[in-house]
């Protein structure tokens, strides 16, 4: 079950990484605009409490990487706005 955790914590952010690579660079024309950098607000946090209750179950690397991989990606859309206002103006 630990083992499991880990692993949901870590694929989370691991697919909204695609799909914000995939937005930034449009490798594959989808659809949906602007969605990958609002998914993490909204499914980060999730995966952060997994990757929490995970890493307080079994205190191993794999539960604490996908807690870490969570709050980056949670902060990168924040910066990534300050960033593109910064640069190309509003």
């Amino acid at each position: 079950m630990q083992k499991i955790l880990g692993l949901i914590s870590i694929l989370i952010p691991t697919v909204l990484t695609i799909l914000i690579i995939n937005f930034l660079f449009d490798i594959v024309s989808l659809k949906i605009q602007g969605m990958p950098l609002v998914f993490p607000f909204l499914v980060c946090p999730i995966g952060a409490i997994i990757g929490f209750v995970g890493y307080k179950m079994n205190r191993n690397k794999l539960p604490l990487v996908g807690l870490v991989f969570n709050i980056i990606l949670f902060v990168f859309p924040i910066l990534y706005n300050i960033v593109v206002i910064l640069t190309q103006g509003a």
